[in-house]
């Protein structure tokens, strides 16, 4: 979509984009890998949100984002600030996290416009720095003038007594501000009132949703303050209604943020439902609802933009704003009206709460305080948003299949190595299904070639090893040109740049082009020739584009995967381990240990992500297992226990054992606390009382997994569940082939159709089934139930 009208015009909706762009690439990966890590057990359980995760959104940069320059801050404006929650609430499972993010922004903006300084450097350093916690007691339940919350001047001290009723975060606060009324004059004062002040009082207070903002009463009995803690010297009320005016709008940010989000789940949730042989989204009232919701968002969206323009006049009323005041408004009804189409569609999975839909439902409500017929229109919306969200995933799938098709390509050509190296060798019968599903004629891996493509695949190699030892070549070692005929040259130029995608990524070069860069912006460390061969590769891959100044940029497709957290390191894990297996094929070897193994290593994360928050309420009775007093997972991954590390980030109530047959380095694990047990794969006792067992199968011959699903299902409590993430071979006939040698590499013989299946029956579990799969990661989870 063109977002100029004309020379210099630039349109609003342009300048959000970039903004939002900015702040995934700046704080999604933080989002993924650290906030969204545990939510739904942290939601579940009442559990506030981590005070420590302010301290790193601090060192990030987030909390600095729009506070002034001189205390600290970025000093970007209210507008860009706005953008930013709302990307963080559509990102972020928590919805306390960018609630209590922002209000920790507008209170230090609060004490800034305090009278005294003393004030000031005393508690704003802190809450810049992500140290302390601030929240804002106003609420009572009537008339401000008529507060019972007062304050009265006694020997230079005020005393302060009454009870604020609703106070946000106010179970995570170290200190308040505290708006009262004063007893002598009637006039509204605010002070600053640390937790430990004797006399203070914070009660939990039980809400319908939004569970994780710590929300609390917090009683005054005859607190005493001096007088430096007071902020204003008088009309506090206008401070306060400048400091509703701000956050009226971004609670619409984050509502209309949260909003796309759940919009986007719902889609996707429904894209694989049938129902008479017809999809779900095909329905015409399905479309319809799907249309309203869209509706609903553009209009929210359209408001709260208008309110944060309307930030950077100059003629903005001081104390109230009436578009921050539409936009709230608007937001909130429009999330209700949301949450009721949404739990119309998601049926009986709507009222569930390991369900998300029921979630939503809780939290918004606690937010709120021409051409055709419109059904016409609706239904035409419905249609078109559809096919935008299923194309956008679409989309960005095309973009991974696209670097594993080059992938393909590279494997290609070690196998047409390994045929004429090696015929008859240990690998020999998969790789000639590599080149036969290649299309390579035996003409292309004729003898008089072969020296030409093993030193080929030597300088490739090489490269790879002096890249990743940090002794970059100034350019790009020959090519395929002119190296090969027919379509073995074209299998060589693909493989060549994948090898590109493959060394930019392992670089961070990738993740430079995130944004647009200049060759010499883009190199960082690397050398500039070097960096400008691998762009040029890259370029004609169509992995990168070129812009009008010669900037270079990545394919937005492929940001979903270079933006950070699960995904992110899955996309390098399966780059790094073509290099590798490949490596070991040119060597005729097997690989020690299992941190490269599908489904293992850092792909686990990804697939821990998605056990917790789109495959657990398909697991039934397994969530109310997982937060049992008690409650033990066991992860037979063998991969040094980063699987197990990824399980504890994500199910962080329950304690983690991990069967290791190596000795895991030190600190493996992280932050995260992970029992080892020195042993084999099938290693669970009885006594062990799993309430989940996690198998990666990948590399385990038959005979070894079904050892290992024996001891899990015996180890299992009653209802206890079994995953296992199983290898998912491509549709593509040469990524199937390339699948299957890479597994052999691995060690590992394919099971029949059904084996595992089978062997999970045999195992006495039942209710065995997939509960998700995933074409562009090869991987599907297969879960069955103990009885």
């Amino acid at each position: 979509m063109a977002h100029a009208f004309g020379q210099g015009h630039r349109t609003l909706e342009a300048e959000v984009e970039q903004i939002r762009s900015e702040a995934r690439r700046r704080f999604g990966g933080f989002v993924r890998e650290t906030v969204n890590p545990g939510s739904y057990f942290r939601e579940r359980d009442w559990r506030l949100v981590d005070k420590r995760l302010l301290a790193r959104a601090a060192e990030i940069g987030l909390l600095q984002f729009s506070l002034p320059t001189h205390v600290g801050g970025a000093g970007r404006d209210k507008f860009a600030w706005g953008v930013v929650v709302e990307e963080l609430a559509r990102l972020s499972l928590d919805p306390g996290f960018s609630v209590l993010v922002d209000t920790t922004v507008e209170i230090a903006e609060v004490l800034l416009s305090g009278d005294g300084q003393e004030l000031i450097e005393r508690y704003v350093p802190d809450l810049v720095a992500g140290r302390r916690f601030v929240a804002l007691g106003a609420y009572e339940s009537k008339d401000p003038y008529d507060y019972e919350c007062t304050a009265r001047l006694e020997g230079g001290e005020w005393v302060l007594s009454g009870t604020k009723h609703f106070v946000t975060g106010g179970l995570a606060a170290d200190l308040f501000v505290m708006f009262v009324r004063d007893e002598a004059s009637n006039d509204i004062l605010a002070f600053v009132v640390e937790k430990d002040d004797p006399g203070v009082a914070v009660i939990p207070l039980e809400t319908m949703g939004l569970r994780t903002m710590g929300l609390a009463q917090v009683v005054l009995h005859d607190v005493r303050v001096p007088g430096w803690r007071q902020v204003w010297h008088a009309d506090a009320l206008s401070r306060f209604n400048t400091y509703a005016r701000g956050r009226r709008i971004m609670t619409a940010c984050g509502i209309t943020g949260a909003l796309h989000g759940v919009i986007e789940n719902c889609v996707q949730a429904l894209s694989s439902r049938r129902r008479s042989g017809r999809r779900v989204l095909d329905y015409p009232n399905v479309e319809r609802s799907i249309g309203e919701m869209r509706m609903l968002l553009e209009a929210s969206r359209a408001t709260v933009h208008r309110a944060l323009d309307g930030t950077r006049s100059p003629d903005r009323d001081a104390f109230f704003d009436e578009f921050a005041t539409v936009a709230k408004h608007h937001a909130a009804e429009s999330a209700v009206r949301i949450g009721q189409l949404v739990m119309n569609l998601q049926g009986g999975e709507g009222y569930i709460s390991t369900f998300p839909w029921e979630r939503f439902m809780r939290n918004v409500l606690g937010m709120i305080g021409g051409q055709g017929s419109q059904e016409l229109l609706l239904m035409q919306l419905g249609q078109r948003t559809i096919v935008g969200l299923e194309g956008k995933r679409v989309r960005e799938d095309a973009a991974e299949l696209s670097v594993a098709k080059l992938a393909d390509s590279w494997w290609a050509l070690h196998a047409a190595e390994a045929v004429v190296s090696d015929p008859a060798g240990e690998f020999a019968e998969t790789a000639r299904s590599v080149v036969s599903a290649a299309g390579l004629a035996s003409a292309d891996t004729a003898p008089g070639l072969h020296g030409e493509l093993v030193a080929f695949l030597d300088r490739a190699h090489a490269m790879a090893k002096a890249v990743r030892s940090g002794q970059a070549p100034d350019v790009m070692p020959r090519g395929p040109e002119g190296l090969f005929p027919g379509r073995l040259e074209g299998v060589a130029w693909a493989a060549w740049s994948w090898l590109a995608c493959a060394i930019a990524q392992e670089t961070g070069l990738l993740a430079r082009l995130l944004r647009p860069c200049t060759v010499k912006e883009a190199a960082a460390d690397l050398p500039e020739d070097f960096t400008r061969d691998l762009l040029t590769l890259l370029v004609g891959a169509s992995l990168v584009h070129t812009d009008t100044h010669g900037r270079y940029t990545i394919d937005q497709r492929l940001e979903q995967a270079l933006m950070g957290g699960p995904r992110t390191s899955a996309f390098a894990t399966r780059l790094r381990r073509a290099l590798t297996r490949t490596a070991h094929l040119r060597t005729g070897t097997t690989a020690a240990g299992r941190e490269l193994m599908a489904g293992c290593g850092d792909e686990s994360p990804v697939l821990a992500d998605v056990l917790v928050n789109s495959s657990l309420g398909r697991l039934e009775g397994l969530s109310d297992l997982l937060v049992t007093p008690g409650a033990r997972v066991g992860c037979a991954a063998g991969d040094g226990a980063r699987s197990a590390a990824a399980l504890a980030r994500n199910i962080p109530f329950a304690s983690i054992l991990a069967l290791e047959p190596r000795q895991t380095a030190p600190n493996a694990t992280g932050d995260v606390r992970v029992e080892t047990r020195a042993c084999d794969l099938d290693g669970f006792e009885e006594d062990d009382g799993l309430a989940l067992a996690w198998l990666p199968t990948a590399g385990l011959p038959t005979a070894d997994l079904r050892r290992a699903i024996t001891a899990c299902a015996a180890a299992l409590v009653p209802g206890g569940w079994i995953v296992l993430p199983n290898p998912l071979p491509p549709k593509r006939p040469i990524g199937a082939a390339a699948a299957r040698l890479e597994l052999e590499l691995a060690g590992w013989t394919e099971p029949a159709q059904g084996g595992v299946e089978a062997l999970l029956e045999e195992a006495g579990l039942g209710l065995v089934r997939t509960v998700w799969e995933d074409a562009v990661l090869g991987i599907r989870l297969t879960a069955a139930r103990r009885p």
